[in-house]
């Protein structure tokens, strides 16, 4: 879903964050129903270590990826003619980096860490080989106790309430300079009646060919 940018990420709270590089679009509404095929409540019930490479092992600094098993509980929203969602399904996720003995948890700026003990709801798509993938760093929304943004995010977890403050503060005095609200912006607090309403709508609006 993403890889890691070269620039030098930032800490909190002891997790490593960067920012990531999208497969698609993933950011808006029409976004997720220009290029998703289905949008799914999803629990990680498993996880497992990838280990480093050798070359990273010798240096002594590198990556440890991690794939997790999800259950697919829902699906919200479905692409016209798109294939069937899967009842379960295997995503590389972040994982962890480590230096000098040292090791942190990784996660991608503003996006959930897809951790076991947590529910999220995920745009997802199935690739030309066959496999699935989240669209982007957008797609993916905490969902614990049935309100979007309550949950784990950035391998954190807090209500959507903190969630909002956060990025209330992050948001650029001069709104002219502020990016098009994403998905989780608009029904943050809400269930996903209001996903469904907000994808359908866009579904409505978008032209057929998902072009402007």
């Amino acid at each position: 879903m993403e890889t890691q940018d070269e620039e030098a990420p930032d800490r909190k709270g002891g997790v490593v964050l960067a920012e990531g590089d999208d497969v698609l679009p993933s950011v808006t509404s029409t976004d997720w129903v220009t290029y998703a095929d289905q949008v799914a409540v999803v629990r990680p019930t498993s996880d497992r270590e990838i280990p480093a490479s050798e070359e990273e092992k010798e240096a002594g600094e590198g990556y440890i990826g991690r794939q997790a098993t999800l259950a697919v509980d829902k699906v919200l929203w479905s692409r016209p003619d798109a294939p069937q969602a899967p009842e379960s399904l295997s995503l590389d996720v972040a994982g962890w980096v480590f230096k000098d003995g040292r090791r942190q948890e990784f996660a991608v700026h503003d996006t959930p860490r897809l951790e076991p003990g947590h529910t999220y709801i995920l745009a997802l798509a199935r690739l030309d080989d066959g496999t699935w993938s989240i669209l982007g760093s957008g797609a993916a929304l905490p969902y614990d106790n049935g309100i979007i943004g309550n949950g784990e995010s950035e391998g954190t977890t807090s209500t959507q309430q903190a969630a909002a403050k956060r990025q209330a503060a992050a948001e650029p005095a001069d709104p002219a300079d502020a990016p098009e609200s994403g998905v989780e912006e608009q029904v943050r607090g809400a269930s996903e009646d209001a996903l469904v309403s907000l994808l359908n709508n866009s579904a409505t609006a978008a032209p057929a060919d998902g072009t402007d």
